[in-house]
């Protein structure tokens, strides 16, 4: 029965996106008779309300701005659909636009500029004739420790490492991403991401006694490194434990998540919370002394950003890209990613510090200041895009 189920869903599909291209077609219509300074094409794997297409949306308002047309292609629908038509923007969801040439060329080869996101967009790299490609990859290690491999060339499709290699124009969201790639590419430029600003959140004034909220967000998995800060937590000596409180919010809801918070119960400094919603976010931050961002490989973080954005001193993994928004001993801490000892020393740190948090709060939000709001971000963008050189 699930085999019929997922052949009835493929068959509804296939007869749902043959519907919608005569609809798309006359909208495309539109688009191209259309007067502007310049048209891009934004290609992205799917519409969901995450990091990098996020960063494509405000990639479309630094163009609408601009002055310039926008269009985005998508192989899989989601709420962000709705975001890019409240701008204006055209949006044209269907599959094909990953491996058909013919189709990917008719709906964005007119453009003078395309932005290509996410390694995932990677054929359209090579297949979409015409424009000025931009491919800005969010990615890191997982390009070297698994998309290498999976992406070898297929029927339809490039070879990912070949087509990193010829790549005119790539950008990367951090110098640790670079450093990944780097390897493959000479031309490699940095697009930091941003956020729009919410404001510096109120400094929380504990009292004497009341021990620090030192957060985690994010889903308890291997890569997050909850791990590793529950084990930094754990060795504190009694006179520090006492002093920190480590709030771990996210989803828990597989064996992973169960088995750690079975071996780490005994732990009266922790508590668990559930995944915070978007809505939720500048109150958890408000509520929070220091934020935590403990990952195995993150090719920047935007709780990293955020952090900075809300006056709040962060502690950072060596493998996080947004580790440059981090001055060591100015607004937080680096600590070498996977080692429990340099967690727990730049947690004494902060602890045996902790009259300095204001001060180390007001340079995260100017950290962020310089260098992730939403104006820097299209000046530089818009810079990167029209560029018409390698780098």
């Amino acid at each position: 029965m699930a085999m019929l189920g997922k052949k009835i869903k493929k068959i509804r599909n296939w007869w749902q996106n043959k519907k919608n291209l005569p609809q798309f077609r006359a909208k495309l219509l539109n688009l191209k008779e259309a007067k502007a300074p310049y048209k891009v094409v934004l290609i992205s794997h799917e519409l969901s309300a995450t990091g990098a297409p996020l960063m494509l949306l405000a990639a479309a308002r630094a163009i609408l701005q601009d002055g310039g047309q926008v269009r985005v292609l998508a192989y899989l629908d989601g709420v962000l659909k709705s975001k890019f038509r409240q701008l204006g923007v055209e949006v044209f969801v269907h599959p094909d636009f990953r491996d058909n040439s013919k189709l990917l060329n008719e709906f964005g080869g007119d453009c003078d500029y395309a932005v290509a996101n996410t390694v995932v967009t990677y054929p359209a790299i090579s297949l979409l004739k015409g424009p000025q490609i931009l491919w800005w990859i969010h990615e890191g290690k997982v390009i070297d420790d698994d998309y290498i491999a999976r992406f070898r060339k297929k029927k339809f499709r490039p070879d990912l490492e070949e087509t990193l290699r010829l790549a005119p124009k790539l950008a990367v969201v951090s110098d640790y991403a670079k450093q990944v790639v780097e390897k493959y590419s000479h031309h490699v430029h940095i697009l930091n991401l941003a956020e729009e600003d919410w404001g510096q959140t109120r400094f929380c004034a504990r009292q004497q006694g009341e021990p620090l909220r030192v957060a985690m967000l994010g889903a308890v998995c291997p890569i997050k490194g909850q791990d590793v800060a529950l084990q930094a937590v754990a060795s504190l000596a009694p006179a520090y434990a006492k002093q920190i409180v480590l709030v771990v919010a996210g989803k828990q809801d597989d064996a992973y998540a169960q088995n750690l918070k079975e071996k780490y119960k005994e732990l009266s400094n922790v508590e668990w919370r559930a995944a915070v919603s978007v809505e939720q976010l500048k109150q958890f931050y408000e509520a929070q002394d220091v934020i935590l961002v403990a990952s195995r490989d993150e090719s920047f973080s935007l709780v990293a950003l955020e952090a900075c954005m809300s006056g709040k001193p962060l502690i950072v993994s060596s493998n996080v890209g947004a580790k440059f928004l981090v001055n060591p001993g100015e607004n937080g801490f680096v600590f070498e990613s996977e080692n429990a000892e340099s967690l727990k020393f730049a947690i004494i740190q902060i602890l045996d510090n902790r009259e300095n948090l204001q001060k180390l709060g007001d340079n995260s939000r100017k950290k962020y200041l310089e260098n992730a709001t939403p104006e820097v971000f299209s000046r530089n963008f818009l810079q990167l895009l029209k560029n018409k050189s390698k780098f």
